[in-house]
């Protein structure tokens, strides 16, 4: 049995899944581990890049707002490339009409029937994205009244994948009193005194697009409900 305490309120386990064990996927670490080098050689003064200057001459690196996303969060960079191509990890259970009504649901201009996918195989889908549902083999064991918010990498971006933010209820659908509704087996028994969270989340990628192992592509962060909390001091 694998675990790892972060803190008083956050124990990360981790997937006794074989078939998952291939990944050797690190625990979750914090979000600050893992600054883009846009911003690692971001200078501070803005005459660097415009002469003439503007404003306060800062850039970004000097925005409290920002910098403050530093300190916000967990993540695992990708232990595997995800393309158009189902692993164990990373599965194509999605479909763009999911969302219909988005830009993630759209039709493509272009005749995909004579693009390639990134192992040049032909590509017939009319949909310009992609859906992957990605199964981390770790999950959060957390306190009373604690929740687990999964948004998208909050410090890069990338004009051909978005990562989806999500939250769920604790506990959801607790099967053999080890696993909570996982695509992933589990030896940990389920203790009711704690919440426990899947690490799961879900992207778009534009087809033929490969995003590359060691990727960062999400943020998961804790938080307290105080409304959650209430509700459970009935049952716990």
């Amino acid at each position: 049995m694998t675990t790892v305490r972060v803190t008083d309120y956050l124990t990360w386990e981790y997937s006794s899944d074989p078939a998952i064990q291939y990944l050797n996927c690190p625990a979750p670490a914090p979000v600050k581990n893992f600054l883009p080098d846009w911003f690692r050689n971001l200078k501070g003064n803005l005459k660097d890049y415009l002469p003439e200057g503007f404003g306060l001459q800062h850039t970004i690196r000097h925005c409290l707002g920002f910098r403050g996303l530093l300190n916000i969060g967990y993540t695992i960079p990708l232990p595997e490339t995800v393309d158009g191509y189902d692993t164990y990890f990373a599965r194509g259970h999605l479909h763009p009409e999911m969302m219909h009504g988005t830009p993630w649901a759209n039709r493509s201009e272009h005749a995909w029937t004579h693009a390639l996918d990134s192992k040049g195989s032909r590509d017939s889908s009319p949909y310009e994205y992609q859906f992957r549902l990605m199964f981390w083999p770790w999950r959060a064991q957390m306190a009373s009244g604690w929740r687990l918010l999964i948004l998208p990498y909050l410090l890069d971006w990338n004009q051909d994948w978005y990562e989806f933010a999500g939250s769920v209820e604790p506990n959801y659908e607790i099967r053999n009193n080890t696993s909570i509704g996982s695509g992933l087996k589990w030896d940990q028994s389920i203790d009711n005194r704690y919440n426990y969270y899947n690490l799961e989340t879900v992207m778009a990628f534009r087809r033929g697009t490969v995003v590359e192992k060691g990727t960062v592509t999400f943020c998961a962060v804790p938080y307290y409900d105080s409304e959650l909390a209430e509700k459970q001091k009935e049952y716990l």
